[in-house]
């Protein structure tokens, strides 16, 4: 990503994302994050919370590698196309509260070559977490060891 990039987030959607990963416990929960591009901003402006039955407890390796990297791009093209999304990013949660990415969330990137993967964490009272919102970003089409950097979001008042 560009050095100067900078996420952002509107306050109002980083609360209740916080908050429906945070009522999910122990589930795991994923969906979409949609953002709008001006200049050198990324601004989420929508977040997209996918079918919650299939919600689970652990992280699972797809199925199928092929079938799951077909399914991303279908639906970022889609939601790109016909609904005029600038920015579509897939996150999940991590009910533990851990922000760095598991080994599952690594393969899946190494997988896809180039990606970002955002992690949201719920608020936990067991360790004072507040919950978190954090992307990496993830790109090993040019050199052998893959380049992860992590995307912080900026929280901003509408």
């Amino acid at each position: 990503m560009a050095d100067n990039f900078r996420y952002l987030i509107p306050e109002k959607i980083y609360d209740d994302i916080i908050q429906k990963v945070s009522d999910a416990l122990p589930y795991i929960l994923r969906g979409w994050v949609f953002a709008d591009r001006r200049g050198n901003f990324g601004i989420i402006n929508r977040i997209h919370v996918e079918n919650e039955k299939m919600r689970s407890k652990a992280h699972k390796r797809p199925r199928s590698w092929m079938r799951y990297k077909k399914a991303k791009i279908y639906n970022m093209r889609k939601f790109k196309q016909e609904e005029g999304i600038d920015i579509a990013w897939e996150w999940h949660s991590h009910p533990s509260g851990n922000e760095k990415l598991h080994m599952i969330d690594k393969q899946i990137l190494n997988y896809l070559s180039m990606g970002v993967m955002i992690i949201v964490c719920p608020k936990l009272e067991s360790n004072d977490n507040k919950g978190s919102l954090l992307g990496w970003y993830y790109d090993k089409r040019t050199t052998k060891k893959p380049i992860i950097e992590k995307m912080v979001f900026e929280i901003i008042s509408e």
